[in-house]
């Protein structure tokens, strides 16, 4: 007969400090590339720098997310000063993944968007018109701001009247 066991609560608790020290540092490393305080040469940036720091904001701050779960408890989350903090750095990261989009769609300077496709054992690969990945890039870059505004706006108004949902909870 087989028996469920589960496992003590700490292996978790660490599973997820280990994961959020992951995205943490993979971000923080691509925000100090950015800023040249790590040396990387010019041309392996593809984008202007600020773009490429932006990138790196979203795995540190969502780092940062999963940290704060990890170490506070669930009612700490959900103390009104903690559920500002949630809401704003859930805001950035939003803001700047939506703009990481707009900006590969709508930026200035050349593209190059790659196909693929997969039909069972079969893959091909191609070169993508430019103008198809900046419609396609930037369509979503718009979609993912539109997106971003209405969270703020929803979730600044659950917050004035104390609706607002820590990002942590699992109650429905």
């Amino acid at each position: 007969m087989s028996e469920n066991r589960q496992l003590p609560g700490w292996v978790g608790g660490c599973i997820g400090a280990f994961m959020a020290l992951t995205f943490l540092g993979m971000g923080l490393f691509v925000i100090l590339t950015s800023f040249g305080v790590i040396p990387a040469p010019d041309e392996n940036f593809h984008a202007p720098r600020i773009i490429v720091a932006a990138a790196g904001l979203v795995f540190f701050l969502a780092g940062f997310l999963m940290l704060m779960g990890v170490i506070f408890s669930a009612e700490e989350l959900r103390l009104p000063v903690m559920q500002w903090i949630q809401f704003l750095l859930v805001l950035a990261v939003m803001t700047a993944f939506s703009g990481l989009f707009v900006w590969t769609g709508f930026g200035p300077g050349e593209r190059a968007f790659q196909t693929s496709t997969t039909l069972g054992p079969v893959t091909t690969y191609g070169q993508g018109s430019e103008s198809t990945g900046r419609i396609l890039f930037g369509g979503f870059g718009l979609l993912c701001g539109l997106g971003t505004a209405w969270y703020a706006y929803a979730q600044t108004k659950n917050l004035i009247n104390g609706n607002y949902k820590s990002i942590f909870d699992r109650n429905s």
